[in-house]
């Protein structure tokens, strides 16, 4: 499936979902046996995940296993699936040694799947906590795995994701012709949102949107040819651009004038569908254009039927085509065929 060229005979319907997400037993078990976040244990042939204080939320089967995973996908019309771990898959918690271990075994897990299914593409975990490891590790997945992207968390454990010891990991990402897949992950705000389970409804937004901004101020990319894709239809920042273009430059801010502007540089990135209101997908389609937009759905947690209905009512049918299926197959470089199927 994979590849550099577009294939001339895809059907008009191709969907190519970029925002899915599924967790290789290999990371979960690493979960189990660390004391990493969030607390995780098994649960009979499953798991489960203390996601609130005291609340603990049991993992459905298709989580864990791809192959009932991909038979929901194929059902609700979904042709590929780009599949990442979600907000707690990152292993930057973990010591480096276990980091590596794990993130190795997750890549080759994404890319043994991607051999078995012509409808799976496979992003990078890798020990952002250690540059010099994730650097290694992200070579390797690119280029003996081949994976198809990056997955950076919004921050590395704590630490920020313009952290300039973090400039060769992205200077490799560069090299390697990639893009990085941005995702909220345990967030700065989390002892004090958790408890209302405020992380998810609002402070991962918060956080990726803190993310992908530093990304674009910090100068921590400058010269470096990587599309960055910021998920959410751009969580909060498409909504915040005019005041960030209107204060950066102000001496209690940045208090330096960019040029281009903030908001150009913010939709110079790509962002997904993701969303459940028919005005934040209208208005990130304003915000990015039609060819910086890419269909998401961030399944398991969220429906792909709801998803591709909301995508398919509100987007105008001239930005189809872009939107769910040919951005991302020249973004991820993916060569495909009418003849996809597990």
């Amino acid at each position: 499936m994979m590849g550099t060229e577009l294939g001339d005979d895809l059907p008009r319907s191709l969907v190519v979902d970029t925002h899915t997400h599924w967790y290789p037993r290999v990371l979960m078990d690493a979960y189990v046996e660390s004391d990493a976040y969030p607390p995780c244990r098994r649960e009979g042939d499953s798991y489960a995940v203390e996601l609130l204080p005291g609340h603990w939320v049991s993992f459905p089967s298709h989580f864990v296993e791809l192959d009932l995973q991909l038979e929901m996908m194929r059902a609700a019309g979904v042709d590929v699936a780009v599949s990442s771990s979600a907000s707690f898959g990152e292993v930057d918690a973990l010591p480096v040694d276990k980091a590596v271990e794990v993130a190795v075994a997750v890549n080759e897990a994404r890319a043994e799947a991607a051999s078995r299914h012509a409808g799976f593409v496979g992003l990078a975990t890798i020990p952002w906590q250690d540059p010099p490891a994730a650097v290694d590790v992200a070579r390797d997945a690119i280029t003996r795995c081949g994976l198809r992207g990056v997955l950076l968390h919004s921050n590395v454990n704590g630490r920020p994701v313009d952290d300039r010891a973090l400039r060769p990991v992205y200077e490799t990402v560069a090299d390697l012709g990639v893009p990085l897949f941005l995702h909220p992950g345990r967030t700065l705000l989390e002892p004090v949102a958790r408890d209302l389970g405020l992380e998810v409804m609002v402070a991962y937004m918060f956080d990726s949107s803190l993310a992908a901004l530093r990304l674009g101020l910090s100068g921590i990319l400058d010269g470096l040819p990587i599309d960055v894709v910021h998920p959410h239809c751009g969580a909060t920042l498409p909504y915040l651009a005019g005041r960030i273009d209107g204060s950066h430059a102000k001496p209690w801010c940045l208090g330096r004038t960019l040029d281009p502007p903030p908001s150009t540089v913010l939709r110079g990135f790509y962002t997904d569908t993701m969303c459940q209101s028919a005005e934040t997908l209208a208005y990130a389609h304003r915000f990015y254009g039609a060819e910086h937009l890419l269909y998401g759905s961030d399944c398991p947690y969220f429906s792909q039927p709801d998803s591709l209905s909301l995508v398919r009512s509100v987007l105008p049918e001239s930005s189809l085509e872009a939107v769910l299926w040919k951005n991302a197959v020249r973004l991820l470089r993916l060569e495909l065929s009418s003849s996809l199927s597990s």
